[in-house]
């Protein structure tokens, strides 16, 4: 054993020149300047002048060495301590961004150049020349300082890197003074670095660690511990970083959706949080990225409340002119075709979230639907907030016909957003089909009370005969209620093209209709019984008028519909416009009605 601890002094004696007074001296290089082995030899004798030296000054050992000589080995394996001390530092720092697998940080392994190649193997050698390093000095007694060099070099490297990625420390004195953008721009830079961070840095300084120090392949509570010391800081100033500016920044629902984008950044990351901070030694990371994340759901709800509330809170009283479209339904329905694409980020943020429901939904507001989310809850629950705040606005409107027309309008809005964006696929086809029936319904509600009067004068029973004044007064009393409900409706709008189309062609099956039949029946007797020239006085409208006019209905008022120069003949020309037509067909009503 002697000869052994001697044939290793004489070894490492050869390296004594190389010693410094500095442990962290990064201008010499063992593996450069030397051949491979004679490394592997220098760090052998290592092990061997330890190993040596504790076995002879053991109190169990029966053999009997110099003090000179013991001194004379201690002194050795200091300098060889302070020199591996050195090369391991320098290697760290040398290589400080580039020890991680290649594959955690480009995936695509294809067309790979000469240039990768070379990196890849400056990597792969710089990693086996730390292993080395590591090995011999965890062999050789030297572990503390090695751990703390590690942790030195490492520690530096990785605060750097997430200050580079634009992830600092932030107060909530700096948050509530940030304007949005400045917030938003905070946010697109913390779901870059948060993703760059966790599977590239984090990853890598996990790996790196567990290869350097694990034994027999499988991470010790030594590995946890120097890893956790490295990334601890850092992890917990990014992970902070979301839940400060959720928390404490100004909210208005237009916020929401930024909100949600950072909830699924951190959720999609959250496995690999996980995964990589698994120790207990470091599961306050865990729980800080479990807190931010709380605090993000918290600033969802709150933000959907409030959006909840400005619809309720919603007090224009200014009418739509002609039944349109409310801009509160716009706005609405705008936000959640946004919001939809959100909707698996909703389900988990809306679990166990009773919201602000003041009334649980009908029971038959899903029925048949086997969809019950989070989600598709809310979304009910919003839709039925907009439309009873349309149903007192429909109020507003001081004819009841218009009131309906109103209300229709705006459902068949919310039906066909919803159809079009894959609100369908949250609220379901028994929804739609459901609104889709009240639409009708308003419709309907709009012909009866917009056209009852004007179908109320004509006779009812064609096969009953009528005497000649009777039906002189049917048609002046058609006259007189038609006039006034074209010149009332004639700006009036169904806004979706498709049941516009339906409504006319429902009035006119029942105004025109009917119009025609009476008229067909009843010319020839008015006509054998008129003075000549009085016709006109009782019949003002043939049937084709009558289509034309019914025609100009519930298209809404011509962007350029000015009012024109009377003129001593008003009939349209066969070769105008529509627009130009329906203006004069107007015309010549207000100056019958002169």
């Amino acid at each position: 054993m002697e000869d052994s601890m001697d044939a290793a002094v004489r070894i490492i004696s050869k390296w004594e020149n190389y010693e410094s007074s500095s442990d962290y001296c990064p201008n010499t290089s063992l593996f450069n300047h030397h051949s491979r082995d004679d490394v592997l030899e220098f760090m052998r004798a290592i092990n061997d002048l330890h190993s040596s030296l504790q076995f002879l000054t053991s109190p169990n050992s029966t053999y009997s060495v110099s003090a000179k000589k013991v001194l004379s080995a201690q002194h050795l394996l200091r300098i060889s301590r302070k020199r591996l001390s050195r090369e391991f530092f320098s290697l760290l720092k040398t290589n400080k961004d580039q020890l991680y697998p290649k594959q955690d940080y480009n995936n695509n392994n294809n067309n790979i150049s000469e240039e990768d190649d070379t990196a890849s193997s400056e990597e792969s050698s710089a990693l086996a020349d730390l292993k080395l390093i590591a090995d011999c000095m965890m062999s050789a007694g030297f572990s503390k300082k090695c751990f703390k060099v590690y942790r030195l070099a490492r520690k530096s490297f990785v605060e750097d890197a997430i200050l580079k990625l634009g992830a600092r420390k932030l107060k909530k004195s700096q948050v509530v003074k940030m304007d949005w953008d400045t917030i938003d721009s905070k946010i697109n830079t913390w779901m870059d670095a948060a993703s760059l961070a966790v599977t590239h840095i984090f990853s890598g300084e996990k790996f790196l660690c567990d290869h350097l120090f694990s034994t027999s392949g499988q991470p010790s509570l030594v590995t946890e511990t120097i890893f956790a010391d490295v990334c601890r800081d850092s992890a917990l100033i990014l992970f902070r970083i979301p839940g400060k500016l959720a928390k404490h920044s100004k909210k208005s629902p237009d916020k929401l959706f930024r909100f949600l984008e950072l909830y699924e950044t951190i959720s999609e990351l959250s496995p690999d949080i996980d995964r990589i901070f698994s120790s207990d030694s470091i599961s306050v990371v865990r729980s800080q990225a479990r807190s931010s994340a709380s605090r993000i759901t918290d600033a969802a709800r709150s933000t959907l409340g409030d959006f909840e509330a400005s619809i309720q809170k919603d007090s224009s009283k200014n009418v739509v002119p002609g039944g349109g479209v409310h801009p509160l339904t716009r706005h609405v329905m705008s936000y959640f075709s946004n919001l939809i694409h959100h909707t698996t980020s909703l389900d988990k943020v809306l679990a166990d979230y009773p919201a602000s429901l003041q009334s649980p939904l009908p029971e038959s507001y899903f029925e048949g639907e086997t969809t019950t989310s989070p989600a598709a809850l809310h979304f009910a629950w919003l839709i039925l907030v907009l439309l009873c705040k349309l149903d007192a606005k429909s109020e507003l409107y001081k004819d009841v016909s218009l009131s309906y027309l109103f209300l229709a309008n705006n459902l068949q809005y919310v039906v066909k957003k919803v159809t079009g964006t894959k609100l369908l696929t949250v609220l379901g086809e028994k929804w739609v089909a459901k609104h889709g029936a009240k639409v009708a319904q308003y419709a309907a509600n709009y012909e009866r009370n917009g056209w009852g009067r004007v179908l109320a004068a004509l006779p009812s029973d064609l096969t009953v005969e009528i005497p000649l004044d009777k039906v002189k007064e049917c048609f002046r009393r058609f006259n007189a209620e038609f006039e006034e409900e074209y010149r009332k409706q004639v700006d009036w709008v169904v806004q979706d093209p498709k049941l516009r189309d339906e409504m006319k062609t429902s009035i006119r099956k029942k105004v025109d209709a009917r119009y025609r039949k009476v008229y067909e029946k009843y010319k020839i007797l008015l006509a054998k019984n008129r003075e000549r020239g009085k016709i006109e006085s009782v019949v003002k409208f043939t049937p084709e008028d009558l289509e034309n006019y019914l025609a100009d209905l519930l298209d809404g008022p011509d962007a350029d519909d000015v009012q024109p120069e009377i003129t001593a003949s008003p009939e349209p020309a066969a070769t105008e416009a529509p627009g130009l037509q329906r203006r004069r067909r107007r015309l010549l009503l207000l100056i019958r009605q002169q």
